[in-house]
């Protein structure tokens, strides 16, 4: 495995930033929406990590993927783990990210909590539409039988 540099893990949250703040702005200026803004930033990254693509769009684009330690595809459980712990490095004034600097997989605390690694492009996907589609019916129990069904 390559493990992502701190460079390629930036440039795709400053993507996945503008996205969400595009969806966001759209939804605050529509006031019937508004309540999705927020159930939006909930879904967004786990939902995308989760799925085959195992990237948000912003990862997708800088050609970076999320993955367990040992190379395995995260679980939904995984990813809200990651997801949450995120909060964490962010809240610490940013020292959860800064510990990327100080190991060989350049693992953030976010990454340390939920046995994740990024690394460099792993993809197994038709398309982060269809596989964003995917998860949400898994996860709204909707399972289909066959991916002819999506």
């Amino acid at each position: 495995m390559i493990y992502s540099s701190l460079w390629r893990r930036a440039a795709a949250a400053l993507i996945d930033g503008i996205i969400l703040s595009a969806i966001s702005a759209l939804c605050m200026r529509l006031l019937f929406l508004f309540p999705f803004a927020f159930i939006l930033h909930f879904f967004y990254k786990p939902i995308f990590e989760a799925s085959n693509a195992r990237a948000t769009p912003g990862k997708y684009l800088a050609e970076i993927s999320v993955c367990k330690s040992n190379g395995d595809k995260i679980s939904l459980k995984d990813a809200y783990v990651r997801y949450f712990a995120s909060w964490i490095s962010a809240l610490t004034f940013g020292i959860g990210y800064l510990v990327a600097f100080f190991n060989d997989r350049k693992q953030t605390l976010h990454d340390i909590f939920a046995d994740t690694v990024v690394i460099d492009k792993v993809y197994e996907n038709e398309g982060l539409w269809y596989e964003w589609l995917a998860q949400m019916k898994i996860l709204f129990a909707r399972k289909p039988k066959n991916m002819d069904q999506l």
